[in-house]
């Protein structure tokens, strides 16, 4: 499972979080290898609200149990049958 990390750029309001701010978010993407992805995960984010999309790292979990954090595994669990699944920390960056 590859597993990204970024922050990206909400462009509209929703219930939670204000346009024009900036998160991080963890992603996870079934497929592999990253270079071939990109434009999946990018259109996955869009279609989300999200954009001005920088990634910062990627790599891959080969097991859920490296993960410890829960949210990160329900995503992690989320991807293996939807292909993509991501996480948004609700704090934005200054």
């Amino acid at each position: 499972m590859l597993i990204i990390n970024g922050t990206a750029e909400l462009m509209c309001d929703n219930s939670e979080l204000i346009a024009g701010t900036r998160h991080e978010f963890n992603m996870f993407s079934k497929e592999m290898p990253f270079e071939q992805q990109l434009t999946k995960i990018e259109e996955y984010l869009v279609t989300r609200g999200w954009d001005n999309i920088e990634v910062l790292s990627n790599g891959i979990v080969s097991d859920v149990e490296d993960i410890t954090h829960n949210v990160l595994q329900q995503a992690y669990d989320k991807a293996k049958t939807e292909g993509f699944a991501v996480t948004i920390n609700n704090t934005p960056l200054n």
